[in-house]
């Protein structure tokens, strides 16, 4: 698979995830700015998705 196939996918799945974060946000009435990501079960903030899938493997297995 080509870097740049691969950098498409990667940036679909992250744009995907984002909307997703976003709109499980709006139906539980939180407001969450742009470019923070939280976590759906202690409400952790994170200023990377990296981060935020660290602590979900490592806080909430």
């Amino acid at each position: 698979m080509s870097s740049a196939v691969r950098r498409t996918w990667r940036r679909l799945v992250q744009s995907y995830t984002l909307l997703c974060a976003r709109d499980d946000a709006a139906e539980r009435g939180v407001t969450i700015p742009s470019g923070i990501w939280a976590c759906v079960r202690c409400h952790q903030a994170h200023l990377e998705l990296s981060t935020l899938h660290h602590h979900l493997r490592t806080e909430h297995p």
